[in-house]
């Protein structure tokens, strides 16, 4: 999940609608934090402080498009693609300690804004922060915390803000969230797997501003009338947690011992059936994650989760012929086989040129089916052969 929080508290803000007129010295400023230790940390957040003193007292709220109630329909929503997130309001003292416990940084970037458009930006997150407004769809490319502090900072202005940054390279959306997940093989793995082409499109300009320190580089090279947006980024919290890999086998390790343990059973082991109870549990491993992706695909509201080219290795049918008997193998079973091979060789054939960018670590488990279709064509060949001559003689 790109760009989150847990919810927080929001004790001690007044929850009425009234609007405070804010003075010459108010400073509405952007905060980008550091990424956390959790998956759902992992892409960093972003957060819009503002501080004043209205009436006497002083005004130091968060206002955070990023949270979301942990309850136990969480993961079912969020697979579905029916996860909401909503604006949260508190002081700035609350919000920040989380970041202090975990020990990820705060940067800061105060908007240039003329007091016009400062009040009018103010008055969009009163207005965003009712009830009636504050909860929103999630997406994680096109629709989150950090995607929505650009918008409304862009609509507070009218037209006078102008994004210039220019990248020297062109990302995809999966390139740009590869680059956080390099110390989570398996979590970068399980995401590149569960999503299809959509996310291989180059993103057009402002399109990267889904990640906070994206959106943190594009309001550094914004334009405001006659000068910058913001001013130069301050660190108030020091980063101290830096992601660092856990893992101790990598996806690409372990698929190749699965496929090593896969040759030298077949061919080692004395006399077997045509597909074996390893094989079966690679058919139903990979089965179940065919099943995973057509879902995410067909049963879900996730865009990126479309077109999907895994499901040329990941076939949902797998699952249907992992617990097929034995005795229906030599029939059924082998004339899917060979179908299976032709998909799959097409897939090797076209890794490097397909829309889609493939992991690597998948080319053993890829080759593991190869092998797996190749022995149950030969088996069912030599099979068919014998019956032939059987019925000649």
């Amino acid at each position: 999940m790109v760009c989150a929080a847990l919810l927080v508290s929001e004790t001690g803000l007044a929850q009425d609608f009234e609007v405070p007129v804010l003075s010459g010295r108010a400073r509405i400023t952007v905060l980008t934090c550091s990424p956390g230790p959790d998956l759902y940390s992992v892409f960093g957040h972003s957060a819009i402080r503002v501080e004043d003193e209205y009436r006497g007292q002083r005004i130091d709220e968060v206002y955070n498009y990023g949270t979301f109630e942990f309850d136990e329909d969480f993961y079912y929503k969020f697979v579905k693609g029916h996860l909401d997130y909503k604006l949260s309001r508190t002081d700035f003292g609350t919000f920040q300690q989380e970041y202090l416990y975990t020990g990820r940084g705060i940067m800061e970037q105060e908007l240039r804004l003329d007091s016009t458009d400062r009040q009018r930006l103010y008055e969009l997150l009163i207005e965003n922060y009712k009830p009636e407004n504050r909860v929103y769809r999630y997406d994680y490319f096109y629709d989150n915390c950090s995607s929505r502090i650009g918008e409304v900072i862009r609509k507070s202005a009218q037209g006078d803000i102008k994004f210039t940054y220019v990248s020297r390279e062109s990302y995809t959306f999966r390139e740009a969230i590869d680059n956080y997940l390099q110390h989570m093989p398996w979590s970068d793995l399980g995401i590149d797997i569960a999503l299809g082409m959509p996310c291989d499109r180059i993103m057009d300009s402002g399109q990267d501003m889904f990640l906070p320190d994206s959106l943190l580089m594009e309001l550094n090279f914004a334009t405001y009338k006659q000068g910058g947006l913001v001013s130069r980024p301050v660190e108030v919290i020091p980063q101290e947690y830096f992601p660092k890999a856990t893992s101790k086998g990598t996806p690409i390790q372990v698929f190749l011992l699965v496929l090593l343990i896969q040759v030298l059973w077949q061919r080692f082991a004395p006399k077997q059936p045509m597909v074996t109870l390893f094989d079966r549990l690679l058919l139903f491993v990979t089965g179940v994650t065919g099943v995973l992706l057509a879902f995410l695909w067909f049963g879900t509201d996730h865009q990126a989760a479309a077109w999907n080219l895994n499901l040329l290795w990941a076939n949902p049918l797998n699952l249907f012929i992992a617990f097929l008997p034995s005795g229906a193998m030599a029939g059924w079973a082998y004339r899917y086989f060979r179908f299976f091979l032709i998909a799959l060789v097409i897939l090797l054939a076209g890794w490097v040129f397909f829309p889609q960018d493939l992991h690597e670590a998948l080319l053993p488990l890829v080759a593991g089916m190869v092998w797996l279709s190749l022995r149950v064509i030969r088996i069912g060949w030599l099979r068919r052969e014998m019956k032939q001559g059987d019925v000649g003689n």
